[in-house]
């Protein structure tokens, strides 16, 4: 039952994603299938890889799931380098930013970053202290691993089906935003788990679409992934401190 839990939990969250796919778009190309299709089998292949996963040790310590993490970074970067489907610049795969997109992009990292941090401050009611694999984690493998697929590829796939964009202070939000975003939350939020008990927290579901949102803007903004991860990162350390 090690895959079978994680694919049933993908298929479940993609099902409640299907309405909102065929809202966004009327009329399908043939592309438009085939790349649906793509963003449903690498979503499907994340699931299962980083769940079933999980449960192998890489040191005799180990608390986070370094496998999963680590073998869906490379089966991203595999993706993204072998295919012909995506450019660099689509995924934010690339060193520049695009012109004029760093101070907007700054100034919406920090914004958000500080919400978190007060709202940590302000309902976190234990502590717990930082380790250093906490920290390492954290701040590098599960960032990094998460951003590429659902920034990098899903959200870029996504935006060759949805073309149409709305300019938002600066930043462009867009059917691709908010489906990869809502994918994202559904991941951390609502889940099968053993004896097909489904378990549904829809406060972290709508903090993780939040988040979702947040990166994907500004990786859409400066058309560079690594906004995002940074962004992700910082999320990431102070919601486990």
């Amino acid at each position: 039952m090690i895959v079978s839990y994680p694919l049933l939990s993908a298929l479940l969250q993609l099902v409640i994603l299907l309405p909102f796919i065929f809202m966004a778009k009327r009329n399908w190309e043939k592309s438009d299938r085939r790349i649906i299709a793509v963003f449903f089998v690498l979503f499907l292949l994340w699931s299962v890889l980083t769940t079933g996963l999980s449960g192998i040790r890489l040191f005799e310590t180990q608390q986070w799931n370094w496998t999963g993490k680590l073998i869906t970074l490379l089966l991203g970067l595999f993706f993204i380098y072998r295919s012909k489907l995506l450019s660099n610049k689509e995924t934010g795969l690339r060193v520049r930013f695009t012109q004029g997109s760093f101070k907007p992009v700054v100034i919406l990292l920090l914004a958000a970053v500080a919400l978190r941090a007060g709202i940590y401050f302000a309902f976190q009611s234990t502590s717990s202290n930082f380790n250093t694999e906490t920290v390492l984690f954290q701040g590098s493998l599960s960032a990094i691993s998460d951003e590429i697929i659902f920034r990098g590829i899903l959200l870029a796939l996504l935006n060759k089906v949805f073309t149409s964009k709305e300019d938002t202070f600066g930043f462009s939000l867009s059917w691709g935003v908010l489906i990869s975003s809502l994918l994202f939350g559904l991941t951390q939020g609502f889940v099968l788990q053993d004896g097909l008990h489904l378990q549904i927290n829809l406060v972290r579901i709508l903090l993780s679409f939040f988040t979702g949102i947040i990166a994907a803007l500004l990786k859409e903004r400066s058309e560079n992934i690594l906004p995002a991860i940074v962004f992700h990162a910082l999320w990431n350390l102070i919601g486990n401190h």
